[in-house]
């Protein structure tokens, strides 16, 4: 650690810092631009300019390392006049616009244009006439670009996309995609949100409502379990726009799909089945009559004839509350979509390391020495997951092997990308382990060298892998123990590690399919569990649903399970109530009420509380009870009071490790269906927030359509219409089930 001079000033500095990161850290003005701290830095907008003794002219500071005795001025009169002389060049290519600029307000221009004291054009110049592009759900105004190449940067670095880049030269530059044509990413807007003029507006907000009109309210997103924060604009109780918060970042989900509230087809209203319609029901009323025939299913049929399934995207204090609730009126009878969608492999990972939670923490990815990616493809699940996995690979030099069936589109960043052939990982492995090709030898050296390696597991995996002990028997190859630095296990649900501590196996899914399908299940309730019209699990359950005698439904919206319940009681979203949630990486998280909840939406739990009073049991009405009292220090959550919840605690996980015994064995080649999340969608709401409003006369559109693109890869047979995709791996069917 050395020292540098910052206007007369000693200041100690870390190698490789910047001299405009030891003036940030202390709290020193430097004047930025194309400066961001997740990028590495250009030097393009020049604001930064500082003088060192010594040097003849200004350096960019952030460009510029510190070195042991330098002495930096950061405010004298010369460097204040080249820092203007740079704005003013910037302010003749700027249209001034911003009475009609959705960035008015918000702007980074504008703001240290003031602060530099320019009131008008010092220089009076043509404005440049540079395309504008409508990229779906950005617009893109070139001609307010400044060519900060913040877009640029994040999308390659952090987003792991690298969609955009700059074209032409000189006053000709743009900001484009790479082959011209519609914006092929993630759509996650981080390039909106950093963008420091108006030159990327988000579609379904631009010109809709000022800036300074806008009431902000900070909330989690839980449409997936990364748990991001999100700042929401709202104008007179209606969301506008969602944008990333403390300086973070938000995925398509979080930024574009809170529109599903406003679907004509939510539920809103308690629903009985009367002569084989649902129709509007007094809530009490059901509440009564529900409890009553479930007594009555008991009483006839005996023990064991009622069931429950849960929804994993519920929060904590829904999912105890279900699970309490079963405990007493069906014999503890309960599980979850996780379970019965990643049951056998859950399974496999208890006996691993003895929890359900994910080893390990998102931010320790950044320093990991060497990360596998094993069938999870993060665009279309925990997407939040690959930007700190790009954060190893840009800012660290970590190193990246990817074993998939799809391709990634950060494989460019990858050190090795491996496709799992008719979903066979475990071959996959093997070669690794033993094969003298040049890629396999080289992933082995990187297993050698590395003392932190980290694993992603997901979906993909999960599904295809006929051999699913075979990632841990992979993991102790690897080095084991000692060398595991996390393994996380990536999902759509947005609280899954909850649904896995609270309700666990203790009803495998695999008794509860038996049970459903041999009619021993006569009354099943079913709390904020969706199910799809593709896949051999949710038709089986739709299947043998018609030997239930009484089905009650809790959710947002009906499906081809809940359509034929008795009663169907709605649900208030996560926008509409204070709710906890437990991340991916077992963070404690609370959701905020955000918008007005439809007069006749309740929480799970509040419905669940209801029907126990019917049933003699008590449980607690509100959230802040059932967490302080039947959560907090218990299933691994820390003993805190839900008022004191920051999300900044995270779970304790007291993990154990066991060696996995494992002989590979080669399966007959064949097709490999996988169900999955359509692009930019996850699970039921996604698709519900593909709407179209009026407003004027103009529609907005809001969120993509589902497409329910069926792809596939060579050598795969199905019995559908699918379309053939190189970047698919052999032998494997990707069919969407939004």
């Amino acid at each position: 650690m050395g020292q540098i001079y910052i206007n007369d000033k000693a200041y100690d500095f870390r190698e490789g810092e910047t001299i405009l990161d030891v003036a940030r850290r202390n709290e020193i003005d430097i004047p930025v631009m194309c400066y961001l701290e997740h990028i590495t830095p250009t030097g393009a907008c020049r604001l930064c300019l500082i003088e060192i003794e010594g040097v003849g002219k200004p350096v960019a500071a952030c460009v510029t390392y510190a070195l042991d005795g330098m002495k930096v001025k950061t405010d004298t009169e010369k460097v204040v006049k080249n820092r203007k002389k740079m704005m003013e060049f910037v302010l003749m290519k700027h249209p001034l616009d911003c009475p009609v600029c959705d960035k008015a307000g918000e702007c980074m221009l504008q703001d240290t244009a003031y602060g530099f004291g320019i009131k008008e054009e010092t220089f009076k110049t043509e404005k440049p006439n540079k395309p504008k592009f409508d990229w779906e759900m950005i617009i893109h105004d070139a001609n307010l670009c400044v060519l900060c190449e913040r877009c640029v940067k994040l999308c390659h670095e952090v987003a792991g996309c690298s969609a955009l880049e700059i074209q032409e030269r000189g006053f000709e530059n743009i900001i484009n995609t790479k082959d011209g044509a519609n914006l092929s990413c993630d759509f996650c807007g981080i390039c909106v949100d950093y963008c420091p003029v108006g030159a990327l507006l988000d579609k379904p907000y631009k010109h809709s409502v000022r800036s300074w009109d806008l009431d902000k309210a900070q909330s989690v997103c839980t449409m997936c379990p990364v748990g991001c924060k999100v700042e929401y604009g709202l104008h007179q109780g209606e969301i506008y726009r969602a944008t990333s918060a403390n300086n973070g970042f938000i995925c398509s989900l979080g930024r574009y799909a809170f529109k599903y509230t406003d679907n004509s087809e939510r539920v809103t209203n308690t629903l009985k089945r009367v002569n084989n319609n649902l129709e509007t029901a007094d809530f009490n009323e059901s509440v009564k009559a529900v409890a009553e025939k479930l007594d009555k299913v008991k009483e006839y049929y005996g023990e064991g004839s009622v069931a429950f399934l849960v929804g994993s995207s519920l929060s904590t204090e829904d999912i105890v509350a279900t699970k309490l609730l079963a405990d007493k009126i069906a014999d503890g009878k309960v599980t979850t979509d996780i379970m019965l969608e990643y049951g056998a492999y859950f399974s496999e990972y208890f006996k691993k390391f003895n929890t359900y939670s994910n080893i390990g923490k998102l931010e320790n990815l950044r320093d990991s020495e060497l990360t596998f990616v094993i069938g999870a493809d993060l665009k279309r699940e925990s997407l939040g997951v690959k930007w700190d996995i790009m954060n190893a690979v840009t800012k660290n030099d970590g190193k990246l092997v990817t074993i998939t069936l799809t391709e990634c589109e950060y494989e460019y960043m990858a050190d090795a990308t491996l496709k799992a052939d008719y979903g066979d990982f475990a071959g996959v492995f093997e070669k690794i382990k033993s094969n003298n090709d040049r890629l396999y030898a080289d992933i082995r050296d990187y297993i050698k060298n590395a003392k932190k390696i980290s694993f992603i597991v997901g979906n993909e995996y999960i599904q295809a892998e006929k051999q699913i002990k075979s990632v841990f028997a992979f993991l102790d190859y690897a080095g084991g123990k000692d060398k595991l630095y996390n393994f996380i296990t990536t999902s759509d649900k947005s609280n899954f590690i909850t649904a896995l501590n609270v309700i666990g196996d203790s009803y495998s899914s695999a008794s509860f399919l038996d049970e459903l399908g041999k009619g021993k299940i006569k009354a099943l309730v079913t709390v904020g569990f969706d199910t799809f019209n593709v896949g051999k699990l949710y038709k089986t359950i739709q299947k043998n649903a018609v030997n239930l005698e009484f089905l009650v439904s809790l959710g947002m919206f009906t499906d081809n399970l809940s359509r034929n319940a008795d009663f169907f009681f709605p649900l208030k979203s996560y926008l509409e109530q204070e709710a906890t949630f437990v991340t991916i990486d077992n963070r404690l998280i609370k959701s905020e009420k955000i918008i007005d909840a439809p007069d006749g939406a309740y929480s799970a739990y509040e419905i669940l509380s209801e029907i126990g009073a019917a049933e003699g049991v008590t449980l607690p009405k509100s959230a802040d009870e059932i967490f302080d009292n039947l959560v907090s220090g218990k299933f691994g959550f820390p003993e805190i009071k839900y008022r004191e919840i920051d999300g900044c605690l995270y779970n304790v996980v007291q993990s154990g490790y066991s060696q996995t015994e494992f002989s590979y064995k080669e399966f007959p080649k064949g097709t490999v269906e996988l169900i999955v999340n359509e692009r930019y969608h996850n699970g039921l709401l996604t698709g519900k927030a593909a709407l179209e409003k009026k407003d004027g006369e103009a529609y907005r559109k809001y969120y993509f359509d589902v497409k329910g693109e069926i792809i596939s890869g060579d050598d795969a047979c199905f019995d559908g219409k699918c379309t053939l995709n190189s970047s698919v791996a052999k032998g494997v069917v990707l069919i969407p089930k939004n």
